[in-house]
Order: C-alpha cells, then structure tokens, then sequence
C-alpha cells in the first residue's frame, strides 16, 4: 500500500504499529508526510536486487557474483560446458571492491562471456 494508492486499494495489513492503515485522498497533500518502511516477514529476496533492476539495455558491463551463480546453471547448459568450469570462470571474472572497500564485488560480462567463449 502506497500513499499515492486511492481506494479502493486494499492495504496489504490492516493496522501497522497500532495505527489503521488507510487509502489515499486524491488531492490530499502528503508532502509534510513521514514514510514508515513496513517490515514483513518474507526472508531473504529470492533473487538479487540487480536480476531486476538491471538496465534496459540487457547490456550492463558488470552484474554480482549472486546474480551471475544464479545464472550458472543455465549458462554451463546451453553451452555444454560443466557447471563447475563456469563457476570457475566467474570466480576468475570477479573484480574486488573498489580501493579494497568501497562497493561490492562484480563480475565483468563482457570477459566472461568471451571466455565463455573460448572454453
């Protein structure tokens, strides 16, 4: 439920920390508002966060390593290569974070792909 959603929406929880949850009012002024994260209890994402907010393009020059052993499995198929040789391919494409500890760890497509290619 969004503050920008007008009824008849239906709040995914009815009250949140004793407050009823309610629709918006079109034209209602939500500026001065204060945004309360609701914490739910679904666990770790199922996938990471770049598997959906990767680019329109496709054509990203990095993905996380999470992303790419999600896609390992489908990769070592298609290619008819052992899935154990592409995790290793990944891992042999993994730059480190920048400066030792800004960011996280990626792995680069582009040399991946092309030694994909090669094996």
């Amino acid at each position: 439920m969004s503050v920008n959603q007008a009824c008849p929406a239906t709040p995914f929880i009815p009250s949140y920390q004793g407050l009823r949850v309610e629709c918006a009012k079109p034209g209602e002024d939500y500026a001065a508002g204060r945004t309360v994260p609701v914490r739910g209890g679904a666990g770790p994402p199922a996938v990471p966060a770049d598997a959906v907010t990767a680019s329109g393009s496709g054509l990203d020059p990095h993905i996380s390593v999470a992303y790419a052993v999600l896609q390992a499995p489908r990769v070592a198929r298609e290619r008819g290569l052992p899935a154990d040789r592409v995790r290793a391919l990944i891992d042999e494409h993994t730059t480190g974070r920048a400066l030792g500890f800004m960011g996280e760890p990626v792995v680069n497509v582009i040399e991946l792909n092309l030694a994909l290619d090669r094996a």
